[in-house]
């Protein structure tokens, strides 16, 4: 089964920016490249130090996924998540 790839986002300040640039493109590897495999040695040495990855168990994690496809289906929200919390609360502010 090929799990959806979830896109993230990094606002990076401009120095660092380029020293990654410049980093990646002597490795030969793109930013995302470089940027994915210093995300996955750094996962992998946290959950070799025991740090759990899903605290509160993968159960639950199941739980909300199958609840969001009952709710969403496949249907992605438009939009910033966080800008549509601060519009809920904007609009529960005005009541």
């Amino acid at each position: 089964m090929n799990a959806k790839k979830k896109r993230l986002t990094l606002d990076l300040d401009p120095p660092m920016q380029r020293r990654l640039k410049s980093v990646a493109a002597l490795k030969g590897i793109s930013m995302r490249q470089y940027c994915q495999t210093a995300i996955d040695k750094e996962l992998a040495r946290d959950e070799a130090q025991g740090v759990e990855i899903l605290p509160f168990g993968s159960e639950v994690i199941d739980r909300f996924a199958a609840l969001q496809t009952e709710i969403f289906g496949d249907e992605t929200l438009p939009g910033d998540s966080a800008d549509l919390i601060r519009e809920a609360r904007e609009s529960r502010a005005e009541l």
